[in-house]
């Protein structure tokens, strides 16, 4: 049977036809009674093959891929095949497939794409070079450490120095004694390899509660740790004792971006959260210095010809005593981007995000065409929530909460100016870092709910004024919680906002449950907050009913009810489901919610209370989601796909 009459007919069992025995032992003969039984059972096959129950599997179809590039980590000179530092280096990473190397002749323009040994370690953030003129990176997510040797053009897998239980290499340094040393996420360790005798040793956690540690290895044999970004802290660590010590006493240690550089005199310079510098003395002593005053290690080629990416498909290099400046652009192979949102515009089309690096992407149901429109936003992560408000579709993307607006009526140009077209209009700030979820029009405005920056606890509710362009952002509306999702009660003129306990990057909750909030986007302010469902750590998605309930999905697995008047929870059930995503539950044309798991499209009928399976796709459901019409999207890794909803689910 069919897998989507299998679901409908659950307790279905065909009767055995006369010619076969049940339990299948013998076939029967033609007889007058087998012919009889064979007419009988013809009627049934055809009911099968001609039922106008709907096929599920054949209501899935696969869109295609709409972003095929990868994304670069970084642009660097280095050795080529003559030992002289004359070739550009691009780090890319490419999703699903294993990292690359760009290499570019700045002289003839050649590029070059070499793909490293494995497969499933999709990027680094790590480069160094040692003594011998080879390259090293640190790949994620299984924390390689890769080698590349320009002459020969061939890779080594140098293994796994941090262990299995590390994710990726923050950072790699090449120390005086020609050794490399890296540090690692989650569990900041240190390591070190000596590249004359093979040796790998992990010396363990530089810190017993933070996540990432970013080495610099300094002229004087002494390895600088940032240690970052809850605590930040900077652990200088002895090679020759193996010894660690503390330079920030506990008390003084703050969150946010601590980053360390070894200055043209073998000193190692500190950047704290606040923006001060400090020179390191005798491996113990902070001296605070101007900028001005830091000799940093010069880039570019040792002849001063400086270059830089515009984007991934640009590289330009300027010669300072000449004034020349020529671009080369840039080609490389990538299957496809992973695709991290997908929503509806105004122009009835569906728009997307791919994640590293971040596009836009339409999908015209009329014609059928999909098409990456490029870069939304300065930002490269990816477009974390959008909206539509009149004739534009509003974006705002990670990192930095960043707000931007495309207008599908207007010609394709991204840039910041007047005339750009997606045009960035820069972060919402106030420490606000991942825009989980939004909603556009209400009041001529937008409302952005989002995650902290790295370090730090306490998200926000931004109003973004288009007319005005004016941003207020709401920090802290739940204390040291996150908004993770929105949705708007038009009966009742409310904002509903869902909680998450999470933090940013590298923190850990402070609080167990999440909350739910009804905010009053008039006077701009809460006006009531409950724990819906205890224990839940996060409310993935909301959604209103056209009777002013609120239907909420979380973390835990579970479905809420909440009316808005009453203030009160009406009821609490199971999702009967594994795995639901976020801000992927929605009203649909025929007054049924739907929502996505990772492996099921389900659907709530309001009042009944009751989740249900629909149907099971093909692949897992990675991303989501869109409805247009009784069309839903979803995204499925690099693919972009397209249920068509039943008429009767």
């Amino acid at each position: 049977m069919p897998p989507a009459l299998r679901r409908q007919n659950r307790t279905y069992n065909p009767p055995y036809p006369p010619f076969v025995k049940k339990g299948g032992e013998r076939l029967r003969t033609f007889g007058k009674d087998g012919l009889r039984g064979f007419r009988f059972f013809i009627p049934i096959l055809l009911f099968f093959i001609l039922s106008p129950f709907p096929q599920f599997s054949f209501a899935f179809r696969n869109l295609g891929v709409p972003v095929k590039e990868g994304i670069s980590w970084g642009v660097y000179a280095g050795p080529g095949k003559t030992d002289r530092t004359d070739t550009i280096y691009i780090v890319l990473g490419r999703y699903k497939e294993s990292l690359s190397l760009l290499t570019v002749h700045p002289d003839t323009g050649e590029v070059r794409q070499f793909n490293a040994p494995l497969p499933d370690e999709m990027g680094s953030w790590g480069f160094t070079v040692d003594q011998e003129n080879r390259i090293y990176l640190g790949s994620y997510y299984r924390a390689h450490l890769l080698r590349f040797d320009p002459k020969t053009e061939k890779w080594d897998d140098l293994g796994r120095p941090g262990g299995e239980s590390e994710s990726f290499i923050c950072s790699l340094t090449t120390a005086p004694d020609g050794k490399i040393w890296g540090g690692t996420f989650p569990s900041a360790k240190l390591f070190s390899y000596d590249p004359k005798t093979g040796e790998m040793k992990n010396f363990g956690r530089m810190d017993e509660s933070q996540f990432y540690c970013y080495p610099t290895a300094g002229s004087d044999g002494l390895i600088y740790c940032a240690i970052r970004f809850e605590k930040t802290d900077i652990v200088v660590f002895d090679p020759v004792k193996e010894t660690r010590t503390s330079l920030i006493p506990f008390e003084e240690r703050r969150s946010g971006w601590l980053s360390l550089t070894r200055g043209e005199d073998g000193k190692v310079y500190a950047k704290f959260p606040s923006g001060k510098w400090f020179r390191i003395e005798d491996g113990k002593n902070l001296l605070e210095v101007q900028e001005r005053e830091i000799p940093f290690p010069k880039k570019g080629f040792p002849d001063g010809r400086q270059f830089h990416l515009v984007d991934t498909d640009l590289l330009k290099i300027q010669n300072p005593a000449t004034k020349e400046e020529k671009g080369i652009p840039l080609r490389h192979e990538a299957s496809g981007a992973f695709l991290f949102f997908v929503g509806s515009g105004p122009d009835g089309r569906i728009y997307g995000s791919s994640m590293l690096p971040l596009r836009l992407f339409v999908y015209d149901p009329k014609d059928e065409s999909l098409v990456n429109l490029g870069k939304a936003a300065h930002a490269g992560g990816q477009v974390y929530s959008m909206g539509s408000y009149g004739d534009r579709l509003y974006l705002c993307s990670y990192p930095g909460a960043r707000i931007s607006f495309y207008d599908p009526k207007r010609p394709l140009k991204f840039g910041d100016g007047e005339e750009a077209n997606p045009r960035d209009l820069g972060p919402l700030g106030e420490g606000q870092d991942r825009p989980r979820a939004m909603i556009a029009g209400p009041h001529g405005k937008i409302y952005i709910g989002s995650y902290p920056d790295y370090g730090l606890h306490g998200g926000a509710i931004s109003v973004y004024n288009p007319k005005k362009n004016e941003r207020r952002v709401y920090r802290h509306i739940i204390p040291n919680q996150s908004i993770a999702s929105l949705t708007y009660l038009e009966k009742l003129d409310l904002v509903a906002g869902g909680s998450s306990v999470r933090g940013g990057g590298g923190t850990r909750a402070i609080e167990k449950e999440a909350r739910l909030i009804l905010w009053d986007p008039k006077e701009e302010k809460k006006v009531f907050e409950i724990v819906p469902v205890p224990d839940a750590r996060t409310i993935l998605s909301l959604a209103a009913t056209p009777d002013g309930l609120v239907y909420g999905i979380t973390d835990s697995e579970k479905v809420f009810v909440f009316d808005p008047e009453q203030r009160m929870v009406r009821k609490v059930f199971d999702l009967g489901l594994k795995r639901p995503l976020e801000v992927s539950l929605q009203m649909g044309p025929d007054g049924l919610l739907y929502g996505l798991t990772q492996e099921e499209i389900f659907f709530i009928e309001p009042g009944k209370d009751l989740a249900l399976p629909m149907a099971k796709p093909p692949v897992p459901i990675t991303s989501g989601m869109a409805i247009a019409g009784r069309k839903i999207y979803f995204g499925s890794h690099a693919h972009f796909y397209e249920f068509e909803i039943p008429s009767n689910p």
